[in-house]
């Protein structure tokens, strides 16, 4: 029985049967039906369903299940084919690496096609201890450490050794991490067939002449993830963290208050420097414990901040000799001086702050940056990063051009009547998202706006030529045939033709 297996893409799972484009039940699937049929009897759809995440593991993982169910209809020696969309094509080029790295050339897969699919290229990160997982970092750093430890050791009486000795210790030392290194490097390769050249090249040579991608130039999920490359922000100003930074003023003066008053050292040279700016019999008055009572600390503290500023500037014998009329003058020179110093500290803590805050940002904004783009890109696989997109994958050698002519332009006039239909009610749109009052009815409140026609990439499903381009795809694979009433139909020539056109626009993709 010839079949068809669907595909869904990010946020769109599902159960089996509905109205979604790839459950059995929907208009597309049904019709499908009415157009394609298969050589030996009728056509059967076969939805395969996974989460759905924006997730890079996600796709890998839905894409090894998806490739247990292709290798089952290739045993069965039944024709099949399969459709993807958006990162639903993602599954499908996931499951295909898995089928080479099991040496499975799937030869009853008639055709992959991939609808609006932005394919996610990544690169292996560059560090062996990123790619580990905590169990194994932690044998890397305990190695590590037996090693630095075990060089340094080498040097205890290297003066008797002989060079033997040497190599023979530093081999002791540097062995057991060199093979925890050199193992971990044989199964990573075993391992990450994203790496794996031979695999791919085995991937490239049996499924890259099936291989159709349909894709519109002005698909946004496709053009927007291509620019995420580009995307350079500043998210963080240099003077972000400077006003936040300046309020630990307030709490640093009292903290050092503090430690003032609860240190005797500091409270013994700070009263001895108040003592000979005032009358001594006022040292038995204000400092009997010497130093052990945080009360009278604090007074003397308080008549330091008061009598040792004018002294910077007048000499001791003035101050101690002065008038009470002269000594509220110098109380006066005092504060003042308190309030410069004040003023240069709160500068200086200022410009601290600034500097602080402009380093932050040079380390905060590229991090951010990339996890804005790893979140964009689903990366989430520990071994390696998303770092771009492409309309094509990137074990494959070439690509295919937009949609062309009427078919493409049906999207984009439907996406834009759309449009126009959902502004009259972005007025209501706004005043209920101010009313929403927790995040489940602001996700109510989108989901009652978007309903998803306003956007090309959600579109594709919904338009009756770009249907019959799928349909007429599949209908060109052994094992399927188009129904009379599509051969019937008025579109049928424009639709052969708009096919050609892709598949003879096919192009090597750049590296």
């Amino acid at each position: 029985m010839a079949t068809i297996v669907t595909v869904h893409g990010t946020f769109a799972t599902g159960l089996l049967e509905g109205t979604k484009w790839w459950q059995r039940g929907s208009p597309f699937s049904a019709y499908l039906g009415d157009l394609v049929e298969g050589d030996d009897g009728p056509l059967k759809i076969e939805p395969h369903i996974w989460n759905g995440l924006n997730s890079e593991m996600s796709r890998r993982a839905a894409g090894e299940a998806l490739a247990g169910r292709l290798a089952d209809l290739d045993a069965a020696g039944e024709p099949f084919v399969v459709v993807g969309h958006s990162h639903g094509g993602s599954v499908i080029s996931a499951a295909l690496l898995r089928s080479a790295k099991m040496r499975r050339p799937l030869a009853a897969m008639q055709r992959w096609i991939t609808v609006g699919t932005p394919f996610i290229k990544t690169q292996r990160q560059r560090f062996l201890f990123s790619r580990l997982g905590i169990f194994g970092k932690a044998i890397y750093l305990t190695l590590l450490t037996f090693l630095v430890l075990g060089i340094l050791a080498m040097f205890v009486g290297a003066q008797d050794r002989d060079p033997e000795m040497w190599l023979l210790a530093f081999a002791t030392f540097a062995g057991p991490l060199a093979v925890f290194y050199g193992s971990l490097r044989y199964l990573e390769s075993r391992r990450s067939f994203r790496f794996n050249r031979p695999l791919l090249g085995f991937a490239s040579e049996h499924y890259a002449a099936r291989w159709l991608s349909l894709w519109h130039a002005k698909d946004e999920a496709v053009q927007s993830l291509k620019a995420v490359k580009r995307l350079d922000v500043q998210i963080f100003s240099r003077d972000f963290a400077a006003s936040s930074l300046n309020l630990l003023a307030i709490v640093i003066i009292p903290l050092l208050c503090i430690w003032a008053l609860n240190s005797e050292p500091t409270m013994d040279a700070i009263a001895a420097k108040v003592f000979t700016l005032i009358e001594g019999a006022a040292e038995d008055e204000l400092y009997p414990s010497g130093g052990s009572n945080i009360f009278e600390n604090a007074a003397v503290l308080f008549v330091g901040l008061l009598v040792i500023p004018p002294s910077l500037i007048l000499p001791a014998e003035l101050i101690r000799e002065s008038s009470f009329g002269g000594q509220l003058i110098l109380l006066v020179v005092g504060l003042a001086v308190l309030l410069g110093a004040a003023y240069l500290l709160t500068w200086a803590f200022n410009g601290l702050a600034r500097l602080l805050s402009h380093g932050l940002s040079l380390v905060l904004n590229p991090m951010t940056l990339a996890q804005l783009k790893a979140v964009a890109y689903g990366s989430d696989a520990r071994e390696d990063l998303a770092i771009d997109a492409f309309e094509w994958p990137i074990w494959l050698t070439q690509g295919f051009p937009p949609l062309p002519g009427a078919i493409g332009d049906d999207l984009e006039q439907a996406s834009d009547y759309a449009i126009g239909q959902s502004i009259p009610k972005f007025r209501n749109v706004v005043e209920n998202l101010a009313e929403a009052d927790s995040p489940e009815a602001t996700s109510d409140v989108l989901a009652d706006y978007l309903t998803w026609p306003e956007l090309i990439h959600t579109s594709y499903f919904t338009q009756e030529r770009f249907a019959k381009l799928v349909a007429y795809a599949i209908c060109e694979c052994e094992g399927f045939r188009p129904s009379a009433h599509f051969q019937a139909d008025p579109d049928y020539a424009q639709i052969e033709h708009a096919y050609r056109a892709i598949v003879g626009g096919a192009f090597v993709a750049p590296e």
